[in-house]
């Protein structure tokens, strides 16, 4: 599998226990978990699914097969639904060197491991503002 980078039409929020990911251009919008979140937080920073996994056998205290095997299948997900594309350029430029510094640690987690969850939601999103400023917003009064 070829490195996968976040797609530059996805903005994403990240929430207690997870993310939502709206992709700018379906309008369509999707849950993560929190190994999800996990997975997405590193891949512009990771050389591959293999360094993927690793990272997450260590933030959650599973087997590097089974942590291997979750990232393949998640990534597979991702792309499916054109939250990725693959990239060529190298990770260590892919983002700011600050984001790097996850790879060490982990997020906080706790509990068990599950399998990393993309939902996606039916409906779109009819109106998505890119800009406060957007002149159709009403103003506050």
């Amino acid at each position: 599998m070829a490195r996968l980078a976040r797609s530059p039409d996805v903005v994403s929020t990240e929430l207690e226990d997870g993310a939502v990911l709206l992709n700018m251009e379906t309008r369509l919008y999707y849950s993560l978990n929190r190994e999800g979140l996990e997975i997405w937080s590193l891949l512009d920073s990771t050389t591959g699914p293999g360094d993927l996994g690793r990272h997450l056998a260590h933030a959650f205290d599973v087997e590097e097969d089974r942590a291997r095997v979750s990232v393949s299948a998640f990534l597979r997900e991702l792309e499916r639904e054109r939250l990725v594309v693959a990239s060529d350029q190298d990770a260590t430029v892919a983002r700011p060197d600050g984001d790097r510094a996850a790879l060490d640690g982990n997020r906080g987690t706790t509990g068990p491991f599950l399998e990393p969850e993309l939902v996606k939601h039916d409906e779109p999103l009819h109106e998505v503002s890119a800009s406060p400023f957007d002149p159709q917003l009403p103003l506050a009064e």
